[in-house]
C-alpha cells in the first residue's frame, strides 16, 4: 500500500495553506465583501504604518540540555526571531523609509532604511558607517538595459498588473474559513480612531486540510476564470519582454510566443495547470484512503491558523494579526513509524521525532494609515562615508568586522556566532601526488602564494634582492623572506625557521608551521582516508 508520508512535499503543502489562509477571503458576511477587501489589499500602493513579524521554534522540554554550548547558543538565538518595522512610509512611486529592530533571542539590532528606485541606504546599530545598495547595478551589474523594459515606471506598473490579475482569480475562488465572525467596532490606528468591522477567522489543522481540498475543487471548476487570468498575464508579459523572464513567464507558457499564437498558448497553459491541480487533489484523496494516520500527524488539533482583521468603511485593511502554529504529532518511538521509512531506513517522521524542535509558530501584525494617500518618505541620499554593499562581497570576513564597533551586538553576532572571520587553507596529500612537500627531515612545506592569498595576505617580490615580502592585513604583520634562507624577518624581528624558503618548479615553498605561527594560525593534519589526508591552516583574526 502506498504511504502518504510527512515529507518536503507535505511541508510545502502545509506552508502553502498557511499563506493562503492568511489572505483567505470568503463570501460577503455581516455587510463585509471579503473578496473585495482582499482585492483592495493587493492594490495598496502607498501607506504609513507599522509591522511586526515574529517567529518561534517550539522547543521540547530540555531540548538544549545535551547539545554543545555553542550549538545551544545558536539555537537560542534563532528559536525566537522578531522583526519590528516602525514609522513606515511607502509612496506610490516606490520610495520608502522606515525604522526597525531585529531581535534574535535576547539580542537586538536597530536599523533604518531609506530607499528610492535607484538607491537604498541602511544604517545599522553598531556600524561605523551607513551601507548603500545601488539597486539598478545590483539588478544588472553590466549596466545593460533592455530597451523594451527600460522604463522603471512601466515595469512597476506591469508588476502590479500581474499581482492584480493573478490575485483576482485566486481570491475569487477562496472558500470560507470554518470559524468566521464579523462585528462592528472601533480601533485606534496610529493617532486616529477608526470605525469599521472586526473580522475573526480560525482554522484547525483538520479544517486546513478540508479547506485546501475545497479550494482546489474551486480552482479546478473555474476553468473559464483561469483562462481569463492566463490571457491577462500573457498580454502583460507580451508588453514587457524583460518582465516575462523575471517573473517566470516562460515556466507558465513554455516560452513567450508571438501574439498570433496567444490562443493556443493560453489553452495549453490552462489545460496544464488544471491537470496539475487535479493531480494534486487526487493525491490528497488517495492519501485519505491509504494513510490517514500520516495526514493526521500534521493536520491535527495542535496545528492552527487564526486571523483578526479590522477594516474601515472603505474596506481598506487598517489592522491585522495573523497567528499560525504548526505542531506535528509523531509516534514516540521510531518503531511505531518504521513503515514510513525511506530507503535509508530513517524517515522524516523519525528525524523530526528525534529533533529538539516540536513545531513552529508565526505571528504577523500590521497597521496602516493614509492608505493610498499622498506619502512623502524620508529621502534616500548617499552619505559620503557610506560602504557600498557590493564591495562587501570581495572583503575578507575580518574586513567586514572592521565596519562595526567591537562592542556592538552586530559585531558579536558576526564574529562569535557566524564566525565570518574564520579562515582556513587546506593542502591535500595522496599516494599519487601531493600539494605540500614532505621533506626527509619531517618538515612539511606549502606553496607560499596560495597560502597567502587564501588568508587575504599580499605577496610582493623585491626585484634584484631575492626578498619576498608577505603583508597580512588581518594581523598587521609583515614577513620578509629570502630564497634558500631559513631567516625570516617578522615585523622587524629576525627569527630562524625550520627549513629554508625553497623554490621547486617555479613555485615558492615555506615550512607550514613557521608560516602559520607568524600569521597567528594553527596547523592540523586531518585523515580523510587510508591513503588520503590533508594539512589545514586555520585562524580567526
Amino acid at each position: 500500500m502506498k504511504q502518504w508520508r510527512w515529507s518536503k512535499r507535505t511541508a510545502g503543502l502545509l506552508l502553502l495553506a498557511v499563506m493562503l489562509v492568511i489572505m483567505a477571503g470568503c463570501q460577503a458576511m455581516g455587510g463585509v465583501d471579503f473578496n473585495q477587501m482582499l482585492k483592495q489589499a493587493i492594490k495598496v500602493t502607498s501607506f504609513e504604518g507599522n509591522e511586526t513579524m515574529e517567529f518561534k521554534l517550539l522547543l521540547k522540554e530540555d531540548a538544549l540540555k545535551d547539545i554543545p554550548a555553542e550549538e545551544a547558543e545558536i539555537m537560542d538565538l534563532f528559536s525566537h526571531i522578531k522583526l519590528q518595522l516602525s514609522s513606515m512610509k511607502v509612496a506610490k512611486a516606490g520610495q520608502m523609509s522606515m525604522n526597525g529592530k531585529l531581535e534574535l533571542g535576547a539580542k537586538s539590532i536597530g536599523f533604518s532604511l531609506k530607499m528610492n528606485e535607484d538607491l537604498a541606504v541602511v544604517e545599522l546599530e553598531g556600524a561605523k558607517s551607513p551601507f548603500v545598495l545601488h539597486l539598478k547595478e545590483a539588478i544588472d551589474p553590466s549596466g545593460a538595459v533592455d530597451s523594451a523594459a527600460s522604463s522603471d515606471a512601466n515595469l512597476v506598473d506591469s508588476g502590479r498588473q500581474i499581482v492584480e490579475t493573478f490575485g483576482g482569480f485566486a481570491i475569487n475562488n477562496l472558500p470560507n474559513p470554518t470559524h468566521l465572525s464579523v462585528d462592528a467596532g472601533q480601533e485606534t490606528v496610529g493617532s486616529e480612531t477608526v470605525t469599521g468591522m472586526n473580522i475573526k477567522a480560525e482554522l484547525s489543522g483538520k479544517e486546513i486540510w478540508t479547506w485546501i481540498k475545497t479550494y482546489l475543487d474551486a480552482l479546478i471548476n473555474d476553468k473559464a476564470g483561469l483562462k481569463t487570468m492566463l490571457s491577462g498575464l500573457f498580454d502583460i508579459m507580451q508588453s514587457q519582454s524583460g518582465l516575462a523572464q523575471s517573473v517566470g513567464g516562460e515556466s507558465i507558457f513554455g516560452s513567450i510566443p508571438e501574439e498570433d499564437d496567444k490562443a493556443d498558448s493560453v489553452n495549453e497553459a490552462t489545460n496544464s495547470l488544471i491537470k496539475m491541480l487535479t493531480d494534486y487533489r487526487d493525491q490528497m484523496k488517495q492519501a485519505e484512503k491509504e494513510d490517514q494516520a500520516s495526514i493526521d500527524q500534521i493536520f491535527n488539533d495542535q496545528t492552527s491558523i487564526k486571523a483578526n482583521v479590522f477594516v474601515d468603511s472603505k474596506l481598506d485593511i487598517r489592522k491585522s494579526t495573523i497567528e499560525a502554529t504548526i505542531k506535528p504529532k509523531f509516534a514516540t518511538t521510531p518503531a511505531a513509524t518504521s513503515s514510513t521509512n525511506d530507503e535509508s531506513g530513517y524517515g522524516y517522521e523519525e528525524m523530526l521525532a528525534d529533533s529538539p524542535i516540536e513545531g513552529i509558530w508565526l505571528k504577523l501584525t500590521n497597521e496602516m494609515s493614509n492608505v493610498n494617500g499622498s506619502i512623502t518618505p524620508e529621502a534616500a541620499v548617499e552619505p559620503k562615508q557610506a560602504v557600498d554593499t557590493e564591495k562587501l562581497q570581495d572583503m575578507q570576513g575580518y574586513e567586514i568586522l572592521r565596519q562595526f564597533k567591537s562592542d556592538s551586538v552586530a559585531y558579536g553576532l558576526l564574529r562569535n556566532q557566524a564566525h565570518i572571520s574564520h579562515q582556513s587553507v587546506a593542502f591535500y596529500v595522496d599516494e599519487e601526488e601531493s600539494e605540500p612537500i614532505l621533506t626527509p627531515a619531517g618538515v612539511t612545506l606549502i606553496p607560499l602564494r596560495k597560502a597567502a592569498d587564501r588568508l587575504g595576505a599580499t605577496l610582493t617580490r623585491m626585484p634584484g634582492s631575492g626578498t619576498i615580502s608577505v603583508y597580512d592585513d588581518a594581523t598587521s604583520t609583515t614577513v620578509n623572506l629570502k630564497v634558500n634562507s631559513k631567516v625570516a624577518v617578522i615585523n622587524g624581528k629576525t627569527v630562524t625557521w625550520s627549513f629554508p624558503t625553497t623554490v621547486v618548479s617555479g613555485v615558492t615553498y615555506v615550512p607550514v608551521r613557521d608560516f602559520a605561527k607568524a600569521l597567528g594560525a594553527t596547523v592540523a593534519w586531518e585523515n580523510l582516508d587510508v591513503n588520503f589526508n590533508r594539512i589545514v591552516i586555520s585562524r580567526e583574526p
